[in-house]
Formats: structure tokens, sequence, C-alpha cells
């Protein structure tokens, strides 16, 4: 392979796999998209794996004797195996599986064989000579060098060059096109050129296979597989095997399909990564003025305040969007608000690149933090593509993430994606849930994407059947929708984010904060589950600050977080927490709050907070907590929110992030108490009667939900006349309206603005939400 090519495919696994991301700074460089796999966990949940000499992780064509040329095949995976042992010759015949060693010579005989090197297994037809010399800085990579046939009358026997390695009809992309990856995009390395040569297969058992349906897989398996290919994954779940992983030939897997307890046979599949071209810096909110003049979405169901919220004053516009209620702007929110709970309790499994254990986003997690291996990846806390750890930050962190208080678990790939490496971390993920008796407090986030050809169905389909079962224990998937619409390619072009419109996976695409849609996002309609904003400020994978990045894969984990936190908040329990249709009802919800915030561009997540008016009452505090009290209780209290007052006082404290745009973090200096404030301005007197309206409620400390439509003055730059404006809204269908003054209290002084919700029906005292001590002079009028 071409060193460009390589550098390509390697780019496109990190883009597809979420792995992939872009800098949006004018001075930075777009940041190398490497290799990466899935998992493997440091202490393994009694799972048995049964490994064999030959790891082969994909396969190549099929190598045939040339007496013409000579032919160097260049492989970048990682070493399989090196010896300082002096050039020898062996010959391969009968189908047998050899691993290539440093400095050897094979010939294949009759029956010819596969030669396994570096992870990558080649079929070799009789009278083929193969050498193998040592690459790399270190001589220490394998590289195969196909010889000429020494017996030239020999007809040569070439596979067909459409087998050899066919171009992707478009550029793989990542889901994120920043330093990191977004997306990893896979492609089918080859399929088998010959059906008599075994070739790794991956076996998934059905979900509900016996015991004894088992052991005669395994019996047929030992006996008909290569020796020593022979690899197996078992589900703490059932005590039996969820995945065999063998080599054996193209009859023989059909054959076993067909097997009782199978549910899916498919090629062990090499999953490439493809580097992103470098850019300038891409256009940002910053430098466009949008051309709509407010949000005319709404969501299509609204949930009331919880009694505790938390509020980070600091927080980046990125995070503040989350959080940001229909017809407010973020320029007027006091910061990002999020239920207090912060998904304490609830676990996010990071498939990724890793995390820089010692950023501060990762020291600074309150909840319980730790990683996970994919077979092959280094077992080191570290990220190896500085994708993993802003992944992990948007996710969990606490200057950046949306779930505060979740714990998270960094599931580290290694360099070379394979199919069976992602299988096994699905299985894994579904161990640890298991174990830890995590169903519907368990989410996966997968910023990562393969392509995969339509000709290969079986592994699409055995993909599929996974994903859903996990989702059927109760766990939920969010997956990036690709980066590639930068590149032309608007459409979702990779798995799993292609499973959407038909299970219960959540896919993400990207918006810039103001609500349009980002460049790089694919994605439209039915394919989208929602969006969020793509670029981002999150933790460096290479030093304790951070950074800028963008692509979808950092709109996955912001999406991930808001989940953590509702599933971990009791008055959603009874919503989402139903035993077998926890991904079901998340995905409902998500669907049903989400909404545009400029017309005619995606649903853009909301988190169903409304932060307005509880900005704290002590000037300078960086985060703070508001417990809403009674009508009577007067201003809260405003406190150090729980990532503050968690965060570690040793000295082993996580840094503050470098980057002058990053929020800093601290402690919430005391509140001043309620005497030191001055007293709130008068509150404006309603009409009993206004013309074409009557007024049916007067009332203190109160909002509503539940509404069709809502405006706020300070974002339309009204200051008087307040009665007129909001009941000047109340047009066509509109029945009834709620008007509020939010009491919000800045720098030593009140700065109020008004709220005016609008009703396609008659008022209803149902839509009172009480309890919201910043807020005064309610009134409700019904239209007449």
């Amino acid at each position: 392979m071409h060193p460009n090519g390589l550098l390509r495919g390697l780019a496109l696994l990190l883009l597809s796999s979420g792995a992939v991301s872009l800098p949006h700074q004018d001075s930075r460089n777009d940041l190398m998209h490497s290799r990466r796999h899935l998992m493997a966990r440091q202490a393994p949940v009694s799972n048995t794996t049964r490994p064999a000499s030959t790891r082969a992780s994909s396969t190549q064509p099929l190598i045939t004797p040339d007496p013409r040329t000579s032919t160097r095949v260049s492989s970048a995976w990682t070493t399989i195996g090196t010896s300082s042992s002096a050039p020898t010759t062996q010959t391969i015949s009968g189908g047998e599986v050899v691993v290539a060693v440093i400095g050897a010579t094979y010939v294949a005989g009759a029956g010819g064989g596969s030669l396994v090197v570096a992870g990558v297994t080649h079929a070799l037809a009789p009278g083929a000579v193969v050498s193998i010399i040592g690459t790399g800085a270190n001589g220490d990579t394998p590289e195969i060098e196909n010889i000429s046939n020494p017996a030239p009358s020999q007809n040569p026997q070439t596979s067909d060059p459409a087998e050899s390695k066919p171009p992707s009809s478009a550029p793989s992309v990542p889901s994120s096109t920043s330093a990191a990856p977004t997306s990893t995009s896979a492609t089918s390395s080859s399929t088998p050129s010959s059906t008599a040569v075994p070739n790794p297969y991956i076996i998934l058992t059905s979900q509900n296979s016996t015991k004894e349906e088992i052991q005669d897989l395994n019996s047929t398996l030992s006996r008909d597989a290569a020796p020593r290919s022979l690899e197996e994954v078992i589900s703490d779940r059932t005590g039996l095997v969820a995945m065999f992983k063998a080599n054996i030939t193209t009859e023989q897997a059909d054959a076993m399909s067909k097997r009782p307890g199978v549910a899916g046979v498919t090629p062990d599949e090499r999953l490439e990564e493809e580097q992103p071209p470098s850019s300038s810096a891409p256009p940002s909110s910053a430098s466009r003025q949008p051309t709509a003049t407010g949000p005319p979405g709404s969501p299509k169901t609204s949930v009331p305040n919880p009694a505790d919220i938390a509020l980070q004053s600091d927080a980046v516009d990125e995070l503040k969007a989350i959080s940001q209620p229909a017809g407010a702007s973020i320029a007027d929110l006091p910061g990002f608000g999020y239920a207090s709970e912060a998904g304490k309790g609830v676990t996010i499994y990071v498939i990724d690149t890793g995390a820089n254990a010692e950023n501060s986003e990762w020291t600074g997690m309150t909840g319980t933090k730790g990683f996970m291996y994919a077979p092959g990846a280094t077992k080191d806390e570290t990220d190896f593509l500085n994708h993993g750890s802003c992944v992990a930050s948007k996710a969990a962190g606490p200057a950046y993430g949306t779930a505060k208080g979740a714990d998270l678990i960094a599931v580290k790939l290694p360099g070379t994606l394979s199919l069976s490496a992602i299988f096994t971390a699905l299985i894994e993920i579904s161990n640890d849930v298991f174990q830890k008796k995590l169903e519907g407090k368990a989410v996966i986030n997968m910023s990562l994407g393969s392509r995969i050809p339509d000709k290969l169905s079986s592994t699409t389909t055995a993909y599929k059947l996974l994903l859903v079962a996990l989702m059927a224990e109760d766990i939920v998937i969010v997956t990036a929708s690709g980066n590639d619409a930068q590149y032309g390619v608007d459409d979702v072009t990779e798995y799993p984010a292609l499973f959407g419109p038909t299970t219960d996976i959540i896919v993400v695409g990207a918006t810039e904060n103001d609500g349009y849609r980002a460049f790089f996002s694919q994605g439209s309609g039915d394919q989208l589950t929602v969006s969020a904003p793509g670029f981002v400020d999150c933790a460096s994978g290479r030093s304790a600050g951070s950074q800028e990045l963008y692509g979808t894969s950092f709109a996955a984990p912001a999406v991930a977080g808001v989940i953590a936190v509702w599933l971990s908040q009791d008055e959603h329990k009874a919503r989402l927490q139903v035993p077998g249709s926890v991904a079901t009802n998340v995905k409902e919800m998500v669907q049903s709050l989400a909404y545009s915030r400029v017309e005619g561009e995606p649903a853009v997540i909301w988190n169903g907070i409304d932060p307005r008016g509880l900005a704290c009452s002590a000037p300078g505090s960086s985060a703070g907590r508001r417990r809403q009290a009674a009508p009577s209780s007067g201003a809260g209290a405003c406190q150090a929110t729980s990532i503050a007052s968690a965060a570690p006082t040793s000295t082993s404290a996580p840094e503050a992030p470098t980057s002058t745009s990053g929020p800093a973090v601290t402690p919430a200096a005391p509140s001043s108490s309620a005497s030191a404030q001055p007293s709130p301005p008068p509150k404006p007197t309603w009409s009993d009667a206004p013309q074409g309206f009557t007024k049916v409620l007067e009332q203190d400390g109160v909002a509503s939900a539940d509404y069709d439509a809502t405006s706020d003055s300070a974002s339309e730059g009204v200051t008087s006349g307040i009665e007129q404006w909001c009941l000047s809204k109340c047009t066509d269908q509109c029945a009834s309206v709620f008007l509020y003054r939010v009491l919000q209290f800045n720098r030593g002084a009140y700065n109020p603005y008004y709220i005016c919700n609008r009703y396609n029906k008659v008022w209803s005292d149902t839509f009172i939400q009480t309890g919201i001590s910043s807020s005064d002079a309610g009134v409700a009028f019904n239209k007449v």
C-alpha cells in the first residue's frame, strides 16, 4: 500500500469511529488521525478468551506466484512476530496457517495456506514464494515481499483485481473533524479470494442459544478451524460463549451460519482509518451573522425544572446551548443549567482512543473513572490520538461535560481496528453492566464509524444484532453521524450511524452554537436523531490544558451526558426506566425535547432546564447551585456546585485548563446574605381585562410549563409595554398566555426581564410550576 493511501485509511477509521476531530483555531493545524481499536480491560470481568497463535485481524487478497514481478506490500500494523535468528525457509501446505517471522521465506506447497503478517492474514496460492523483511524505526515491523515464482513455466493464479481492494465511492471521513477522530470510517480490506483457504471469521451466537448448541458449535470449530485459530468470548449474563473467532473456509462459514444457536457469521474485517486533509480554520458562528431573527422552533413537550438545579455560570457557549429553552438566546443565559443529580450513579462508556489521565478534566471528574482495553490496545492511561480525551471531557468533565457527576469508563482501542475488536468491546461492556447491575444506568458513546461494503451484508447484520441485543439489556447507545459533508457527502455513510432509522441507536449530528448545521456534519431527516454543538473546547490528550476542536465526535458525548443526567433523576424514572424499553424511551425523550434553534435547521438537544433567573447572587462566583424554595423563602442562597465542592483539595488537585478560552472551575464564593441585596424593583401592575383578554390568575414565585411557544423580553430588547408585548403575540390558535418577571441579579444589581409563554388552549392551573423564588408578577390571561 502506498504510504499516502495508508495514512488516508488510518484517518478514515478514526473519523468513522468518532475519533476524528479538527481544531477550529486560526493558528492550528488539523491533528493526525491515527489508527485505533476497541477494548480489553485491565481486569477482564470473568470473561475467558482462548487465544490462538494466529490473531489475524484481517484478510488480504490471495498471493499468487508471478514470474514477472516482485511486489512488496507494506504493512503498518502491530508486529506479530519478530526474530533475530538466521533466515529460514518454510513450506506452507494443506491450508496451514503460519505466523510470519522477520527474515524467513515461505513457500506455498500443495493446497496453499495462510501467512499472518503483523495481524493481517494473507492467503498463499500453491507455488507462491514470500519473504519477510523488517522495516520501521527499529526494524521490527514485518513487511512481506512476493517473489518471482521459481518455476516460470507454471501458469500464475492471480486474484481478481476487483477483489483486491475496491476504492470507496466517497471519501470516508471522521465523525469529527478536529484534532481528534470524530468518526471512524471503516472499509473492507478484502473478501476471501479462495473458498478453500481458511480466513478469520466471527460467529455470533443467539441470545437464546442453549448450552448444548454452544458445545456443539465449539466441537465443530475445534475440529474444522485452522490450528490454534479458535477464540471465544463469554457472556457473563448467560455464562455461555457469545462470540467465536476462528479461521475457517467460506464453505464452512456458510454451513456454520445455518446451525442452531448461531445468530450470524461474518468475515473479521479490518476497519481502516483515514487521515483528513489539513485545512485552515473552519468558519464559526462568531464570524457569521445569522439571518434569522430568533429561534422559531419549540420542543414537542416540556418538563418542569427540577427542585434542585446546578448552574455553571462560566460555562462555554456550547454548554449553554444545551440548556437553552425555546425563545431564549445564549447571550441571555446566566450559564449552563443542569439537574443537580448530574448523572450520579450512571456509567458512560466511551469507546475511543483512550484518555489523558493527567488532564484536569479527568482528574477533576467527581464520579468513578477507569479504563478498559480492547484486544491489542496499549495498557496505559493515555490517549494515543488526542481524541478520546476530548470526547470524555464533553461527556463528564467538570468544566466541559454535560454529566458532571457520572461515572466514566474509557474503553481504549488498539492502533489497528478490526470488527472482532469492536464486537469484543461491546460484549465486555455488556458484561460490566451485568456485573455492576447497571441496566437502565449505562450509556455507550461511539464517536466512530466504519464503511462496510454492500456485499458484506452478513457483517452489517451481525453488527446490528449485537447492538440491538445490548439495547435490549437497557443500555443506551449514542453515535456520531460523520464528518463527510465537508466533502460533499451529505447522507450518513457509516456504521453504526446507519442503523439509526431502524433501531433505538441515537445518531448525533453537529451544529454551530447558534443552531446552524455545521459545514462538516452528515445526516438529515430520519438519519439523525438530534444534533448538538460541534465546535468545542475540551480536554487535551497531550497536556494538562484544553484545546479547541470540531466534529460530530464531540457533539455525540454531549448528548450522551444529557441522557446520563436524565437516567439519574427520580422525576424521569417512570418515563424512562421501563425494563426492556429504556433505550426506546430515552430516544423518544431526546426527540421530544429537541428543537430547531433556527428555522429549517436541525433539531438541537435540550436538557429540559431553563436556567434563566438562576444566576448566583455572589459576584465573581464561577458556579453555583440554587435550590428553588417556596415563594415565601426569598432568594435562595448560592452554593458551590457539585463539581466544585467535590474537587480534590490536595496538592494533586487538577490544574485549571491553560487555554484562555476554557472556563476556570473553582469553588463558588460564599453567597451574600439576602439582606445585603437591594430591594427588587416594584412589580408591574397588570390589567384585569385588557382588550380581547381577561385575567384569570396572578401569583408570585411561579413559572409555567407545557407551553406551545415562548418569548423573552431580553432577547427582543423590550423594556416597556410588557403586557401589550406579550398579548400581541397571542394570535391564530393561541388561547391563553402566562407572563412573569425573572429577577435576575448580577453584579450587585437587579436586571429583570420577562417571559411570555403561550398556549393553544385555555389557561389551566396545572400549567403552573411552583417554587421559583427568582420569579414574580406571574399573570395568566385567557383570550376572550
